[in-house]
């Protein structure tokens, strides 16, 4: 026997209302799962680690002392930073520029990095005690007026830092500043 057209009709009503309810669940579900599963921050993205972590925020409490606003974070800056790190690590030098002659302005624009002005701090510890590298690095930075001025500017808005431990037991820091 034939089904009659209204039945029809409440099984396709009741069918479309199933597949709403469905539907809204599952969208309730991702929108829960996309709160709760946010993306990681810059610095873990970065894989900034608790030394780099550190000096970015000894950094900041000495621009918030001077009254200026805090750096913000640049992962892009932080490779940069800690690319340079490493180069000094490996080759043993300490200095701004590369043996190669590579500046912190190339190093920077090299990887796409637009800026109207640019600073570095760099610093190497070779204590066994590597503990203490951040307080010792921005120790030494407020000691030299030309690091100083990189933390106390209110030309840089950006920055990264990098930390390389070299073979012999030496730890090489740099900074990056950017605006």
């Amino acid at each position: 026997m034939p089904i009659p057209t209204v039945v029809r009709r409440r099984r396709a009503i009741k069918t479309g209302i199933g597949l709403l309810v469905i539907s809204l669940l599952a969208a309730i579900i991702a929108r829960f799962y996309m709160m709760y599963s946010a993306p990681p921050s810059p610095e873990k993205v970065s894989g900034l680690s608790d030394q780099e972590t550190e000096i970015l925020g000894l950094v900041n409490q000495q621009r918030v002392r001077s009254g200026l606003r805090p750096l913000k974070f640049s992962p892009r800056l932080a490779v940069v930073a800690r690319g340079h790190s490493y180069d000094m690590a490996m080759r043993h030098y300490l200095a701004h520029n590369s043996p190669d002659g590579v500046a912190p302005a190339d190093r920077i624009s090299g990887v796409g990095i637009g800026y109207r002005t640019v600073g570095e701090n760099i610093y190497m510890d070779d204590s066994a005690d590597s503990a203490d590298v951040p307080q010792r690095a921005m120790t030494g930075w407020l000691k030299s007026p030309e690091h100083r001025a990189n933390i106390v500017s209110d030309k840089f808005t950006e920055t990264g830092v990098g930390i390389a431990h070299s073979a012999d037991g030496g730890t090489y820091v740099t900074q990056d500043f950017v605006h």
